[in-house]
């Protein structure tokens, strides 16, 4: 921040307006520590209001400086006649929540891997052993993703865990599609499939030729395969099966329902038949 554009403001004078988002206790304790540790790279945004001040934008921030026993926060201060009304005041906030661009399962999965690459750097290598973090086979590639995976999770507090989505299933599913190369990652990037952990995921544990093949057939114009499990077995000179591509094309909107906690237990639940899948897949190459 620029520490030209914010003012200091007692916390204690700040108004969080009624019917705004339920701030989430899990995001505040990690958002908390990040703070504690980094310092605020954002400031909230204030406008003045008698005396005192309402917020527009930051109220996790303001929850988390409050949980650190800050008496002042950082804010950019807007005065009182930037807004017409109350209806462009509501506006402002509800626009802060809005207008942004989430990111896809790619770039969450390319984000968490460089934040782990960085984290390895700092704290050392990872080196793979024995340590039976997902089941009993002998070490191999996908085992060094999960002890990665655990040693970097393991990093972040329970609630930071929560907040972030970074399980060691989460983080091992996002270092297996950071493998994707460049190419791939950008014929994929902004189409649908990279929002979709399940396609990213069988793209990964493909060859890279059998990759640009099965690209080629789903990202044609029209397409010519409607999943990349579909777009395997026509590279392969198969015909998909119509039972199971209703199974594959229902089962992943089941799963996109349910809450993340909901599909991490699903996920840890077939740990080993995933990990087993991968590990066939890689040895058949």
């Amino acid at each position: 921040m620029n520490p030209q554009d914010y003012q200091q403001i007692p916390v204690k004078l700040i108004d969080v307006p009624g019917g705004r988002r339920k701030v989430d206790p899990d995001w505040v304790a990690a958002l908390a520590e990040d703070i504690g540790r980094q310092g605020l790279r954002v400031a909230i945004q204030l406008v003045e209001a008698g005396g005192r001040y309402r917020l527009i934008a930051g109220a996790h921030r303001l929850a988390a400086a409050r949980a650190l026993k800050w008496k002042d926060i950082p804010a950019e201060v807007k005065p009182a006649d930037a807004f017409a009304d109350e209806a462009a005041m509501k506006l402002a906030e509800i626009a802060e929540n809005l207008m942004r661009r989430e990111l896809s399962a790619l770039d969450r999965a390319m984000d968490v891997a460089a934040w782990r690459d960085v984290y390895e750097r700092a704290q050392g290598a990872v080196k793979p052993g024995r340590k039976k973090l997902f089941h009993d086979e002998t070490i191999s590639d996908a085992d060094k993703l999960a002890v990665a995976a655990e040693r970097f999770a393991a990093s972040f507090g329970e609630a930071a865990q929560r907040a972030l989505n970074l399980s060691r299933v989460t983080v091992w599913r996002c270092l297996k599609i950071a493998t994707l190369d460049a190419e791939t990652r950008e014929r994929v990037a902004l189409t649908k499939i990279a929002d979709n952990q399940i396609e990213l995921m069988t793209l990964a544990g493909l060859e890279a030729e059998m990759r640009k093949r099965v690209l080629d057939l789903v990202l044609s114009e029209p397409p010519q395969a409607a999943t990349i499990a579909d777009a395997v077995l026509m590279a392969k000179g198969k015909k998909p099966d119509k039972a199971s591509d209703k199974l594959v094309q229902v089962i992943p909107g089941k799963l996109k329902r349910l809450k993340e906690s909901q599909r991490d237990a699903i996920f840890e639940a077939c740990e080993a038949l995933i990990l087993d899948w991968l590990q066939r897949r890689e040895g058949s190459k």
